[in-house]
């Protein structure tokens, strides 16, 4: 029996069997077995218990000739223990216990405690989701992924969605041996690259999309397939405990009733079979959910397995989308794709996606960037995974996310969080393609879109100079005007509640933040002025 020490910032500290909280704890265990399928015969299982006696279990995985290990997210501090179990006697009832210490970590993706509709890091941080899209990242015939990673933390984003592909459309790269065992060193790659990730970026989350759009794998499960369950099963007990990841079943598949499946078409029960598997499954609370067709919605929202309302559209440049979910059910809701800059793509591009983000955040929602083909295999050109700024520069992108990290600096300026505000486009004449807000008593974020022309995909930002005329509560309030093409601040007069129209510094897009100069109390907010 070992203990792994890992070199990474969230795995133990080296040269001891101490772990950051937050981080994860890896142990190995060995065996003299090699007669039976590691994969399929042999099963081990640890009982984790946190200082506080509660018990997790978990699966252990196997990951070389006679090797088997397992992972706990160090959740709590303090002492550790735990045992194992196998049919396996040289890997049963082995021990050990390990110790969790204070750490700066934030750790896994959480739905937020206080807000259902937003997400918040383990530490209680919220999380600002800004998405990019890197299908190949895991992918091990990928070249570019570091620079990739590496820069997509520059550019501001803080979600990765990443899948088990190699090919286009299939998985199968994940087993060996006519199916009856994994394909490991592929699976090792995926792990190299997240924990790569996880040491030098430990705030980006990735959504890791086992099934990829493998519609015949995912056909496969349903009729019970042993390999086809594997995949999750195994992905399960390698990841679940990675700090940066949650999951996502497939990706952009039909969801069907029933009838004749053709094409990308899978059944609604394979998708809830497999969400409900995983979920009886999870250990460490890892987030889960689906993705389907593009102007086909959310099957799932009521499903007890799911935990985000993930979606697919276009030109939801006006939110439209979250006000149709926003009362269905009360969890986060992700726009994980609508235009790419290669796909689909915007007349003006650094103009739609700044819109597309600030939009979604002031609708309630959350959304992602799409950029290069990344669900195509590495070719020097537009495919492929490569870094952000790299691609600009070569003139591959056209700047598409240029504006994330003020987003970023928005925040951090004024100390915000969306936790607990309303979109509320009525305060703003309900014209969403124009103007959004979101609110609560204490702040009201405006965002002017000065779009100059009404289709999204061809708009760009008008250069005449916007006005909006805000119906405000009784009292007096603190205006600022902030650029989100360069995060650059400009102060103007209080402004007495009301309707005022108010005028922006210069043309281009903006955001308006009020403050109330005296706290509100609730019933005063309630009492708006006409």
């Amino acid at each position: 029996m070992s203990v792994s020490i890992l070199l990474a910032s969230c795995g133990c500290f080296a040269g001891t069997n101490t772990c950051p909280r937050r981080g994860f704890y890896e142990l190995s265990l060995e065996t003299t077995e090699k007669a039976l399928n590691p994969y399929t015969d042999i099963e081990v299982e640890i009982v984790f218990e946190r200082p506080d006696g509660s018990k997790v279990s978990v699966d252990g995985f196997y990951d070389g000739p006679g090797v088997f290990k397992a992972r706990a997210y160090c959740d709590t501090v303090g002492k550790w223990r735990w045992r194992s179990s196998s049919n396996i006697d040289d890997l049963d009832k082995k021990s050990g216990a390990f110790e969790v210490k204070s750490s700066s970590l934030k750790g896994k993706l959480r739905v937020h405690e206080r807000d259902p509709r937003q997400f918040a890091y383990d530490n209680g941080q919220w999380f600002l989701h800004i998405g990019d899209t890197g299908y190949r990242y895991v992918t091990q015939t990928e070249p570019k992924w570091k620079e990739y990673i590496d820069q997509a933390a520059r550019m501001g984003a803080t979600k990765i969605r990443t899948w088990f592909c190699q090919g286009r459309s299939d998985v199968q790269v994940l087993f060996f041996n006519g199916r009856k065992e994994l394909n490991l060193a592929y699976w090792q790659e995926i792990d190299r690259r997240l924990q790569y990730a996880l040491e030098k970026h430990p705030h980006i989350i990735f959504k890791l999309i086992p099934y990829g759009e493998d519609t015949e794998e995912l056909r496969r499960y349903d009729k019970g397939d042993e390999a086809a369950r594997l995949i999750a099963r195994y992905a399960q007990a390698r990841f679940s405990a990675l700090p940066n990841i949650h999951w996502c079943i497939s990706n952009d598949r039909e969801i069907v009733p029933g009838g004749k499946l053709t094409g990308r078409k899978v059944l609604r029960r394979t998708i809830d079979k497999i969400g409900r598997d995983m979920a009886a499954r999870e250990p460490w609370g890892t987030l889960l959910t689906n993705h389907q067709s593009r102007f086909k919605g959310y099957d799932f929202v009521d499903a007890a397995w799911s935990d985000i309302i993930m979606l697919e559209d276009m030109d939801q440049v006006d939110g439209r989308i979250f006000k149709e979910y926003y009362d269905k059910r009360a969890a986060p809701m992700v726009l994980d794709e609508d235009r790419y800059e290669h796909w689909r793509n915007p007349k003006h591009d650094r103009y739609f996606f700044r819109r597309l983000m600030w939009a979604s955040l002031l609708s309630g929602g959350h959304a992602t960037y799409g950029g290069l083909r990344t669900y195509e295999p590495y070719d020097g050109k537009e495919s492929g995974v490569q870094g952000y700024f790299d691609a600009v520069a070569a003139g591959k992108l056209d700047h598409g996310a240029d504006d994330f990290v003020h987003i970023h600096k928005f925040f951090a300026d004024t100390g915000l969080t969306l936790v607990n505000m309303k979109p509320d486009d009525t305060m703003v004449g309900n014209k969403p393609g124009k103007y959004k807000c979101i609110h609560d008593d204490e702040a009201y974020i405006i965002y002017l879109a000065n779009p100059d022309g009404p289709k999204p995909g061809e708009a760009n930002v008008s250069r005449a100079t916007p006005t909006v005329t805000v119906r405000l509560p009784e009292g007096t309030f603190a205006a600022k005007w902030f650029n989100p093409r360069n995060g650059r601040w400009t102060d103007r007069n209080s402004v007495p509640g009301g309707s005022r129209k108010l005028t922006a510094p210069a043309g281009g897009d903006w955001i308006l933040l009020l403050r109330p100069t005296h706290p509100l109390s609730s019933s005063t907010a309630l009492r708006f002025c006409i």
